[in-house]
């Protein structure tokens, strides 16, 4: 900070410079994606292969006899056969799919008619299954958000006989829950008020502490949400993988960050009246703390520039001022 000392009972001054003052705490937030059923079998026969794991939309998570199940992006269960002359979202859904792979041109307006059938029936020449024209209730299963992590349920295993209605697959539900789960030392050092500065790839995030618990461990849990609610992720939360636990980089903010103006923290002298003041060569200059730590204090005054002296230690006496009634250093 620029300050030369003197000999014990004269004084000792600082200089004013740039500088910043703050605190936060390197830790990594936890992304926790609840996992849950989202498709039962519908299919009756033998299991032939299983492919858990990471995927996209269209890719097989398991097999029945010669038929694949594969996985579909889309907010609502498929419930039906899809065919010719049905309407609705499912059907929406399975054109994205056939328009993805290339096997349907135009844009999926969920009606089922001839130029859909046509598409599966590629498709499913391509596949190497009888050109129906058709898609079987089972065939298909809606996962909200793709790509991502899914797993088949205990009954779907190989040469396992299945009939129908066993739980399928499991996939995130698409909720995000964002914890900072901590040791009790490193909770004391968090304020109730403190923020959570988190980086993903190329996504910045702003989360403020929404509660707190205690584990079976004894660690402490702090539950993060965005600063006006909602997932701290906001409208961004496809960035993520879809994994059941991500691990986001973060910093957890204690003394927000504050850059300005800064001198030697015992230069700053209070009045009885609570205002601060700091004495140059020239006198007293009023100045407002703007934050404070770590022996530095961020001021702002008429008058304050780089490279001024400040008085941090010896008898103000010493020193001409413009008056003032001090109670000593801050």
């Amino acid at each position: 900070m620029g300050e030369s000392s003197s000999p014990a009972g004269e004084v000792v001054w600082g200089e004013v410079v740039q500088g910043s003052v703050g605190r936060s705490l390197p830790l990594s937030t936890t992304v926790r994606q609840p996992v849950g059923v989202v498709a039962v079998n519908g299919l009756s026969g033998v299991v032939t292969s299983t492919s858990p794991g990471r995927v996209d939309s269209g890719g097989v998570v398991y097999t029945v006899g010669r038929t694949p199940v594969r996985v579909v992006q889309a907010g609502e269960p498929f419930w039906r056969e899809l065919s010719r002359g049905v309407r609705g979202e499912d059907v929406v859904a399975l054109q994205e799919l056939l328009i993805a792979g290339g096997h349907l041109d135009g844009e999926a307006d969920g009606d089922f008619g001839q130029a859909t059938e046509d598409a599966v029936e590629a498709w499913q020449e391509e596949q190497g299954l009888p050109e129906s024209g058709v898609v079987g209730l089972g065939e298909l299963v809606a996962v909200p958000e793709l790509p991502a992590t899914v797993t088949v349920g205990e009954a779907i295993r190989v040469g396992a006989q299945v009939s129908g209605g066993e739980d399928a697959v499991l996939a995130p539900t698409g909720e995000r829950d964002f914890v900072l789960v901590v040791t009790a030392e490193q909770a004391r050092l968090i304020p109730a008020e403190a923020t959570v500065e988190m980086s993903f790839q190329d996504q910045q995030w702003t989360g403020v502490i929404a509660g707190s618990s205690v584990d079976e461990s004894g660690s402490t849990v702090f539950e993060l949400t965005a600063p006006g609610g909602g997932p701290v992720c906001g409208e961004d939360c496809g960035a993520l993988p879809g994994d059941e636990q991500v691990t986001v980089r973060s910093e957890v903010v204690v003394v927000p960050r504050v850059e300005g103006l800064s001198v030697p923290a015992a230069a700053v002298r209070t009045r009885a009246d609570g205002s601060a003041f700091v004495v140059t060569e020239d006198g007293q200059v009023e100045v407002v703390v703007a934050g404070s730590g770590q022996g530095i204090a961020v001021v702002e005054g008429a008058g304050l520039e780089e490279g001024l002296r400040v008085l941090v230690a010896g008898d103000p006496a010493q020193v001409p001022r413009d008056g003032g009634d001090e109670t000593g250093g801050g």
